[in-house]
């Protein structure tokens, strides 16, 4: 059995250089040899000035470790071109490439593989599966090699597994990727790029972009455009999703722009947002502007200010920071302007009410929700159903803190949902409301304390309640024209509200209104 000429061994052994993953040019020398098994027929011919060599069962044993094997090969040494036809198989160390089709042109130091493609680089635990491959070679007119895979013939999509770089340690987690797109590149060895609807699993994260870039020197894995992480606790959106580096200081996941999550009792929107994890788990999360919000010159959506929804009450501020070890809601801290509203008894809420009263809301520099857990309900066998929910604590506002909570009029009269409900408001530098259930325990109000209580006339004593037509328009006619003065004195609402925000009581809920102070062992 004739060996192959040297230029065929030459053409081959730079075919085999070129198909290792991160292989450099310095890792493989010229040459090299037919072995047993394989071989079964070398033919070489002319024609015209073109010649060409033919191998059958080609097996070659190279410099370095090299081996190769494919169902035949040919080669064009004139034109530094090498065609390996079926079974394709390179190895090297703990580096393998198997396609049914691959050629290598050796003049641009390019090498393309395609069907049932398989790029396995044990070393660093990374593989490539599926679609067709281009391979630029590091050379002396190519300083870092250059890899892309593009979807086949069919629409098969390219598979990535990627292990980010991180110290040996024993047990270490596996930290790897697995991407899939419509296009993957690879620069060197720690640059990588996926465009065209691209889907990313990594342990319990699933995340899903436009394109996805990852840089294992650098920041980490960065979603652009329609960005999603999604996991079994939180569902995260942004224009922009970057996910921190195995071995940054943090476990941090940033969503900018037209950031959202949604999780649990949760729901966060900002102009960008950060999650702290531990162990793969949600820990805190902050969420604040991207600029400045009273800049004029930035974008609405940098300026967009956090809102945070938790069961019946949402907050906004300048800045939010949810503390949730375990992934449970347990603290949520508004800063800057904040403000928390409550829908809870929105069976107090009427028409006669102005927009400022529609809500229980509480304001301050800043606001404290506290959360507990609901004590589970038993089932029959004895065991609690379901995963524990969340209830309010107490809700605590500092600094320039003012408050106003509607509760059920004393008039025993009153129609719900017809008639105005009591309002209490009060300012002080402090104020402290625990709750039990969705009601008002008690509230403490310390510093500078102003406030009033109000509640509104009583019903004149008339037709059975249960036949007063509620589509009717109340009669102001009887209702006094200004509140109390002999209770009031010189006080009024106006007084400890605002101007910007001020209580515009207008007709015909002004005048209903009197102030009639009653026993309220929950106000001290």
């Amino acid at each position: 059995m004739r060996s192959p000429p040297a230029s065929v061994r030459m053409a081959i052994a730079v075919s085999a250089m070129a198909t290792g993953l991160i292989a450099s040019p310095s890792e493989a020398q010229e040459g090299c040899e037919a072995v047993a098994p394989g071989n079964d027929l070398t033919r070489a011919l002319t024609v015209g000035e073109l010649r060409i060599t033919y191998i059958t069962n080609p097996h070659f044993l190279c410099a370095g470790g090299v081996e190769i094997w494919a169902d035949s090969a040919e080669a064009f040494p004139d034109r530094g071109y090498s065609h390996l036809i079926g079974n394709v198989r390179y190895q090297e160390d703990a580096r393998e490439l198997r396609a049914d089709d691959a050629r290598y042109f050796t003049n641009e130091g390019r090498l393309q593989a395609e069907g049932s493609l398989v790029i396995v680089d044990e070393a660093q635990g990374s593989s490539i599966e599926n679609g067709n491959l281009v391979y630029l070679l590091e050379t002396d007119f190519r300083d870092v090699s250059e890899m892309t895979v593009l979807a086949d013939e069919n629409g098969v999509r390219p598979v990535a597994v990627l292990t980010p770089r991180q110290e040996d340690e024993p047990g270490a987690e596996n930290n790897a990727y697995t991407v899939v797109g419509d296009r993957i590149f690879l620069l060197g060895a720690s640059y990588f790029t996926a465009v065209g609807d691209v889907l990313i699993e990594q342990d319990s994260l699933e995340a899903f972009a436009d394109s996805a870039e990852y840089d294992m020197d650098g920041s980490g894995l960065v979603l652009e455009g329609d960005a999603r992480v999604l996991s079994g606790e939180y569902d995260l959106v942004g224009r922009r999703i970057t996910l921190s580096a195995p071995d940054a200081p943090e476990d941090l996941i940033h969503a900018k722009r037209n950031a959202k999550l949604e999780g649990g009792d949760l729901l966060l929107t900002s102009a960008q947002i950060f999650l702290f994890l531990e162990n793969d788990q949600l820990e805190r999360l902050v969420a604040t502007p991207i600029v400045d919000p009273a800049s004029a010159v930035a974008d609405l959506e940098d300026r967009e200010r956090p809102e945070a929804a938790v069961e019946d009450f949402v907050l906004t501020a300048d800045s939010v920071e949810v503390r949730a070890p375990a992934q449970r809601v347990e603290r949520v801290f508004a800063s800057g302007s904040a403000r928390s509203e409550s829908r809870a008894a929105d069976s107090l809420t009427v028409d006669l009410l102005p927009e400022i009263a529609r809500t229980d809301w509480l304001e301050g520099d800043t606001v404290i929700l506290n959360f507990t857990e609901k004590e589970g309900v038993p089932s029959d066998q004895g065991r609690e159903t379901g995963a524990p929910e969340l209830e309010l604590e107490d809700i605590i506002a500092i600094g320039s803190a003012r408050s106003l909570y509607r509760l059920p009029p004393n008039d025993s009269l009153a129609v719900p949902g017809v008639d105005p409900p009591a309002v209490h408001y009060v300012v002080g530098n402090e104020i402290r409301i625990e709750m039990v259930g969705q009601q008002v325990k008690s509230m403490q109000v310390s510093g500078q304390t102003e406030g009033v209580h109000l509640e509104p006339l009583q019903r004149a004593s008339g037709p059975d309640t249960t036949q007063v037509d509620t589509l009717a328009v109340p009669d102001s006619s009887s209702f006094e024209s200004k509140l109390d003065s002999e209770l009031m004195g010189s006080q009024n609402i106006l007084d400890y509200v605002p101007p910007s925000k001020s209580l515009q009581l207008r007709e015909p809920f002004v005048y209903p209104l009197q102030n009639r102070p009653r026993s309220l062992p929950w106000i001290r």
